[in-house]
């Protein structure tokens, strides 16, 4: 009897001790796990000021390239921004950081004047000054249709037709303006209340040019492109309502775009003239693509459509600490006056 009890006492030990061990182990595996975690967070939260050193370096650049000059091309210091010098000015911290100009793209709310614009024109129209008798302004929504028209059928993309780019055109107007009117070729309310799920037309303007794929017709096909066709988002901005397209910074399909006279060939050329270091106080006037040799002289691109200043630029900034990756996005609107607008930041 005596025995039997010392082997139970035995085993209640023996289970005890094994008890105490399990949990010994997962209280150690917790409390490592929880130092971890809190080192992670810290490196996150190193990461996170890294990240807006990286965005206030990039707003420096610009704020100096704007003091320096008011012009911009692929020459300006912010367009080639070395690691080595980022890395001495955020006191060693690893950060890439990239700068894309923005305003040598396709302004997508550039389609529909803004409120502002049209009570503006409508103001200046009834003023005691207006001359009558006086040539009209051109039609700044037409050119835009126009300007859209010709870059969509450039044969890089999907649409073949006048048709096709007209519905298009209509349903990417009838989403941005205020209105529920519909056009010949749009869609409006009924139209989206009709979906599955239903979801309702912005009736304004867009803020990111992911939304187009909202809008009836806009297809990953015509976006993103396909085997056969090249997609047209990378040509997009949501930035800037004044319809300019900077010549400087413009890839070759937009400057073909910018007259139906223009060819592949003459957009290469002026690719070329304007990438030549040489060239470069040459391009603060707008009308520098006339000194290109052999140009042809009955091209003239509307000055409406054109300028050679950025007032829209993509912040890309990347940190780098012990391993660990750490990405923020931005865009910058940088006015005349100097001052800088943060349209949106999003860290990943």
């Amino acid at each position: 009897m005596l025995r039997s009890r010392n082997g139970m006492a035995l085993v209640l030990a023996l289970l005890a001790v094994s008890f105490l061990v399990a949990v010994t182990v997962q209280l150690n595996t917790s409390v490592n796990w929880q130092l971890k975690a809190a080192s992670n967070q810290r490196k996150t939260v190193q990461l996170d000021a890294l990240l807006l050193s990286g965005l206030s370096l990039a707003r420096a650049a610009l704020l100096s390239d704007q003091q320096e000059n008011n012009f911009d091309t692929v020459f300006d210091d912010w367009s080639h921004l070395k690691p080595e010098n980022i890395a001495a000015l955020s006191g060693g911290g690893d950060l890439r950081i990239k700068i894309t100009d923005l305003s040598g793209r396709l302004q997508v709310n550039a389609l529909v004047l803004s409120k502002e614009e049209k009570k503006r024109r409508a103001k200046e129209r009834k003023s005691p000054g207006h001359r009558r008798g006086k040539k009209p302004k051109k039609n700044p929504e037409k050119m835009q249709r126009q300007l859209w028209k010709r870059f969509l059928l450039s044969g890089k993309f999907s649409p073949d037709n006048d048709d096709a780019v007209a519905e298009l055109l209509d349903t990417l107007a009838d989403w941005l303006d205020e209105n529920n009117s519909e056009r010949d070729k749009g869609a409006e309310q009924g139209y989206y209340r009709g979906q599955n799920p239903p979801y309702d037309a912005a009736n304004g303007p867009l803020m990111f040019v992911e939304e187009l794929f909202l809008v009836k017709g806009w297809s990953r096909k015509l976006l993103l492109g396909d085997k056969e066709h090249a997609g047209i988002i990378g040509y997009l901005t949501t930035a800037g309502e004044d319809g300019k397209i900077n010549i400087n910074t413009a890839p070759a399909l937009l400057l073909q775009a910018l007259s139906s006279d223009m060819t592949e060939d003459l957009a290469a050329d002026l690719i070329e003239f304007r990438s030549d270091e040489k060239n470069k106080d040459r391009l603060k006037n707008p009308g520098w693509y006339r000194q290109v040799s052999g140009f042809p002289g009955n091209i003239i691109f509307a000055k409406e459509l054109i300028t050679t200043s950025s007032n829209a630029f993509r912040i890309q900034v990347t940190a780098f600490l012990d391993g660990l990756r750490r990405s923020g996005t931005g865009i910058i609107l940088r006015r005349k006056t100097k001052e800088q607008v943060l349209l949106y930041w999003k860290v990943e």
